[in-house]
């Protein structure tokens, strides 16, 4: 069965594949594609600092922090 939820109800060390990144404003999310977040990327949640607000994944071997906001936002598809 596949699971979908946003980066922020990720567990640490969970992997997904992103599904939908539609609510996020359109120059925040091509800035994002640049990096290698979009749609059917795999991503892994590596860690959550600063009280929460600030999540750490791992996108085709980069590590990237992306805001609380931002990973409200990003669903994805549970990959475990």
């Amino acid at each position: 069965m596949n699971q979908y939820k946003s980066i922020f109800n990720m567990s640490i060390g969970e992997t997904g594949i992103i599904i939908d990144m539609e609510t996020i404003d359109k120059s925040t999310r091509h800035r994002f594609m640049d990096l290698g977040i979009a749609p059917y990327a795999k991503i892994k949640l590596l860690n959550k600092v600063n009280f929460n607000q600030l999540y750490i994944i791992e996108v085709d071997d980069v590590e990237i922090c992306i805001r609380q906001k931002y990973a409200r936002m990003i669903i994805v598809q549970n990959n475990n």
